[in-house]
């Protein structure tokens, strides 16, 4: 009798795991997503039928939208200043020779490493001495203190790999160093800058416990008004501005892989 063998138990052992770590992970988005769309005033699952309402209420809310465009403009500006600085940083690290590089290089990591909380305690002690301002200023430089482990490791990783002979070549072929970098390293190296600066934004756009000791008022992030909601009360409002954020996140994580392969 010929027919297709029966997959081996390993095999459903490992589809079953894959599964249930998916499911694991989407399910609570899903929940959130739907419950949304409920026109009850308490999260939970539409029983007759679908509603805006509480995308209207997020919208009318300005405390919410405000902190999203907080959120978004730090998150942005960080991003870009930890692409700039771990970029330059990880130049110097790879292409420099100095002492104790590698423990310096150690130290650069340990806003990946350390609490947060120890984070945010020390970012205030310091921003506090220098007397810069809680609000924009603190938030920007704060973020890209926790987001610039990320570029720096990316980018560093790139440039270990990076055949120099390419650079050798443009040399010799007449191209300056700017020319060089512009149309020989820059290109190679810029999935990694690239990569490394969404991470940055995704990370700076999600910060809550560090965040707590930077924010001045009219300057909360959405993660901190979140954390404020849910203490007061919790309403399906939560779950429009959680939405919006899955929408963000997303389009962050695809936007990085449309250009990273370019």
């Amino acid at each position: 009798m010929s027919g297709r063998s029966l997959p081996s138990p390993r095999r459903v052992g490992l589809l079953a795991a894959v599964v249930a770590v998916f499911a694991f992970l989407l399910v609570p988005v899903i929940i959130v997503v739907i419950t949304s769309f409920t026109p009850q005033s308490f999260p939970g699952i539409p029983q007759e039928g679908l509603s805006l309402r509480w995308y209207g209420e997020l919208l009318a809310d300005e405390s919410l939208l405000n902190a999203l465009k907080v959120s978004l403009i730090v998150a942005t500006a960080s991003s870009i200043l930890s692409a700039i600085i771990g970029t330059i940083a990880a130049f110097g690290f790879v292409r420099g020779e100095f002492p104790y590089k590698e423990q310096i290089s150690t130290i650069m990591l340990l806003p990946m490493i350390i609490s947060p909380v120890i984070t945010g305690i020390a970012l205030v002690r310091y921003f506090g001495s220098l007397s810069l301002p809680s609000g924009y200023p603190a938030l920007i430089l704060g973020h890209t203190v926790l987001s610039l482990p990320y570029v720096f490791l990316l980018v560093r990783s790139e440039l270990v790999t990076y055949d120099k002979d390419l650079e050798r070549a443009s040399r010799v072929l007449g191209a300056g160093p700017a020319a060089t970098f512009r149309h020989v390293t820059g290109p190679i190296i810029s999935p990694a800058i690239i990569a490394g600066s969404f991470i940055a934004f995704v990370v700076s756009f999600g910060e809550f416990t560090a965040t707590q000791f930077l924010i001045s008022p009219g300057t909360s992030t959405v993660p901190v008004v979140i954390y404020t909601m849910l203490r007061t009360g919790l309403t399906p409002t939560i779950n429009a501005l959680s939405v919006v954020l899955i929408v963000v996140m997303l389009v962050v994580a695809l936007s990085s892989r449309r250009l990273s392969s370019a």
